[in-house]
């Protein structure tokens, strides 16, 4: 019970820092974001983000890690593809907080969070004959997949979501395949 209870706590109290990290980046920027005003603004001591997050980077990837993962998933043929559409028009509807996110200082963040996401899957999978260290190949699939995101979500080209869907898949997959050496579907 008192574990139960400790778990929503912590659940709440994780739910305010993002809220709050995401009401900040907005405002301020991902530069001039503050651990301290996270903290207050999500109304909990510092002590209590850092019982959480070490730092603000860690609080960006556990923000993006849910989503990302569907990403991520891609680069496995064996994987079913879901939520790919869904993914999508989350970035479109957070369309201001996508735009903040995808660009300078955070998208090398994001990436990074990426690739490792990718590359942990690519190590589990059968790899024939990669071309380079499964670490590159994530960074080349994760670069792409943002590349396609960014300019999705932006509208330049404009494109609908369906074909936007299915350029990701394809595209992740193939990159997969190719360099690799993973079985395309």
């Amino acid at each position: 019970m008192l574990a139960e209870k400790l778990d929503r706590r912590s659940q709440k109290t994780r739910s305010a820092l993002h809220a709050a990290f995401v009401e900040l980046v907005l405002d301020q920027g991902y530069d001039a974001l503050k651990i301290g005003s996270v903290a207050e603004r999500a109304n909990v001591g510092r002590s209590t983000f850092y019982e959480h997050y070490r730092t603000k980077q860690d609080l960006l990837k556990a923000s993006i890690s849910q989503p990302f993962s569907i990403l991520a998933d891609l680069a496995l043929p064996a994987l079913p593809v879901g939520g790919v559409e869904d993914l999508l028009q989350h970035f479109r509807q957070n369309q201001q907080v996508a735009r903040v996110l995808l660009g300078s200082p955070t998208r090398p963040l994001l990436a990074n969070t990426l690739a490792g996401l990718i590359a942990a899957r690519l190590a589990q999978a059968p790899v024939l004959r990669p071309l380079a260290p499964l670490e590159l190949i994530a960074r080349q699939i994760a670069d792409s997949q943002l590349a396609l995101v960014e300019s999705w979500v932006i509208g330049r080209p404009a494109c609908s979501i369906e074909a936007a869907t299915a350029a990701l898949i394809q595209g992740t997959r193939a990159l997969a395949s190719a360099l690799a050496g993973l079985a395309a579907d």
